[in-house]
């Protein structure tokens, strides 16, 4: 076999693997809370208004404690271009003229999917996103978010 043909071979196994890879990496998303919270559903408004940390509360004083996953994950990616309809780039500059400006800090970071869930169950008012693999007992969905949509739970 050629060096030419044995490349050409090469890209496109690699072509291959990355078009199935990008169908595999697009997961439904759980959108998980401490299942103290009273609410039972969210609009993908009321999502956006959470992880913009506009709204702060829960009905009442109960505050909201959102959590993101780290930002270069492909959840995040994927939770940020469908609920805050920004890509990477424009979310991290939104959150640098936020820091700029003194408002409101951004959710706090976990750095798995794991530790998510484990956060939103022990700590009360909590909310979060997970890939509906990680979905526990312990935690309640509100949301899911499927093929570009926010979908009821």
């Amino acid at each position: 076999m050629s060096l030419t043909r044995r490349k050409f071979l090469l890209l496109l196994a690699a072509v291959g693997l990355s078009t199935t890879y990008s169908f595999a990496s697009d997961p439904t998303l759980a959108v998980i809370v401490h299942p103290d919270v009273e609410v039972k559903q969210l609009s993908d408004v009321e999502l956006e208004s959470i992880f913009l940390t506009e709204r702060r509360y829960w009905s009442g004083t109960r505050p909201i404690i959102p959590f993101n996953l780290a930002p270069r994950s492909e959840e995040r990616a994927l939770f940020d271009r469908v609920v805050l309809r920004m890509e990477p780039e424009a979310i991290a500059r939104y959150w640098l003229d936020r820091r700029v400006r003194s408002g409101n800090p951004p959710p706090r970071q976990a750095p798995d999917p794991m530790t998510v869930g484990r956060l939103v169950a022990k700590l009360p008012g909590a909310i979060g996103y997970i890939p509906e693999s990680f979905v526990t007992h312990e935690v309640r969905v509100l949301a899911r978010i499927r093929n570009g949509k926010v979908l009821a739970p």
